[in-house]
């Protein structure tokens, strides 16, 4: 009676393993494009920090490289969500989904944003994980459109998605110049500057420094 039952027991356990595989892969969760959050699931708390302000004249990111129109944030840097920007990418296509329209995203949340409970009193170390975050400074394109869309039809789907972001964006295209923080720059028009004599007609105490230590009757001197 005991081998009958163990020889039952043995021929059910491979269906009851292959059920619980079954199960398992059924309750993996599935990564779609859309999705913002980085794939790690190591969640490191950072600092608050602040939107970065570009004063150094760089352009990176201001211009649309890889579609034909593009939508580009216009007011100061502002800290996105990652359900804001996928519900501004659902919304986008929506209307690119009919037109076989290509959608490219340029952000990339990669910053957990830790919120701590109402009324609750300070220390005891930093809130629980809340939701991913991206911060976008000023002039940065978020999402670009190729394929065969029309130019009015892409205007219409951004100016929808823009309404669920925060902050002021514009309508961008191959031709709209770059931008360096609320300033459009024209690369074309502008002069090269060369800085080394451009400090050199208001040094400054480091640069004197600098090339004191050229002297070839101080560099005698130097590392004894």
């Amino acid at each position: 009676m005991l081998k009958i039952a163990s020889l039952f027991g043995a021929v059910a356990r491979p269906a009851t393993a292959a059920a619980s595989a079954v199960m398992r892969a059924s309750a993996t969760q599935v990564r779609f494009k859309h999705s913002y959050e980085p794939k790690t699931r190591q969640r490191d708390k950072k600092f608050k920090g602040r939107v970065p302000v570009r004063t150094g004249g760089s352009t990176k990111g201001s211009t649309v490289v890889f579609g034909e129109y593009g939508l580009r944030l216009r007011s100061e840097g502002v800290r996105i969500k990652a359900i804001q920007l996928k519900e501004a990418d659902n919304s986008i296509m929506r209307t690119l989904r009919p037109l076989s329209g290509t959608l490219y995203r340029r952000l990339h949340c990669g910053l957990a944003v830790c919120v701590k409970g109402n009324e609750t009193r300070m220390g005891k170390g930093k809130g629980a994980f809340e939701y991913w975050a991206v911060r976008v400074p000023t002039g940065k394109v978020a999402f670009e459109i190729s394929g065969n869309v029309p130019e009015q039809v892409a205007r219409d789907a951004l100016r929808v998605a823009k309404d669920k972001l925060p902050g002021n964006w514009e309508f961008v295209t191959k031709e709209t110049l770059p931008k360096v923080g609320f300033k459009t720059a024209d690369p074309a028009s502008r002069d090269p500057i060369n800085y080394f004599e451009k400090i050199k007609e208001t040094p400054t105490k480091k640069w004197t420094n600098y090339e004191y230590d050229k002297d070839p009757e101080v560099r005698k001197y130097l590392r004894r």
